[in-house]
């Protein structure tokens, strides 16, 4: 399988990046893109999530498309999910649809929904985010 390509996001705004020397404790919620190559400890939504080779992620991941290359540790919430071959996931999986690489790692149970992301932790509603930081 190629690494996927994430669908555009919603908005027109460059992706998000945790680098590598980066530890985040506390959740992260946006309405674009985000790419972890660090650590996070908290839980993270995002439009398009892509977890890195060598970042760790413990607490939730949800998201219209969850990438995973490194570690997560907890539930994965997300209309389409891409475990590819360094991916170590020990937790559930929720999705309308997903893909596995040979040599992906899953310790855990798969559940396929249709609105996977209806009890996701972070339900803050994009509108309201949107006028918050117009209101700022």
């Amino acid at each position: 399988m190629k690494s996927p390509t994430p669908e555009k996001s919603k908005s027109k705004s460059a992706p998000s990046i945790l680098s590598h020397d980066m530890h985040i404790v506390g959740k992260i919620f946006s309405t674009g893109d985000i790419q972890i190559e660090g650590r996070l400890d908290g839980d993270l939504r995002s439009h398009a999530v892509t977890i890195g080779e060598k970042a760790v992620v413990s607490g939730e991941v949800a998201g219209d498309t969850v990438t995973v290359f490194g570690q997560v540790k907890g539930t994965i919430r997300a209309r389409q999910v891409y475990l590819c071959a360094t991916s170590k996931v020990t937790g559930d999986v929720f999705n309308e649809a997903l893909a596995i690489e040979t040599g992906a790692q899953l310790n855990g149970a798969v559940k396929r929904e249709k609105e996977p992301l209806k009890n996701a932790a972070i339900k803050i509603v994009a509108e309201e985010f949107d006028k918050e930081a117009s209101n700022a």
